[in-house]
């Protein structure tokens, strides 16, 4: 069986909004695997500013936080080059 170069592993059950911001983002040149973490249910009543409210770099790329209508998920992206596909993302809207 063979597998996609650009995999995005879903952990979580989750709606089609996100997996296809997560799946968009695995298939950049640039990333080599994306992860979902943790998913928190999302407190308040207001709507998400932005779809990616946090970019942090670690040592194996990005530690994204995304914002949808019920939930909070941290997700990971492996990637060689950190600071271009931060940059990507917010040429893209996705993020602040």
């Amino acid at each position: 069986m063979r597998r996609r170069r650009h995999q995005t592993h879903h952990n979580h059950s989750s709606k089609k909004g996100y997996r296809r911001l997560l799946d968009k983002l695995a298939a950049h040149e640039d990333v080599h695997r994306v992860a979902t973490g943790r998913v928190k249910p999302r407190m308040g009543t207001g709507r998400p500013v932005a779809t990616i409210s946090k970019i942090r770099e670690i040592e194996s790329g990005l530690s994204i936080t995304i914002n949808t209508e019920g939930a909070v998920i941290d997700a990971y992206v492996v990637t060689s080059d950190p600071a271009g596909v931060a940059a990507w993302l917010r040429d893209e809207g996705l993020a602040l």
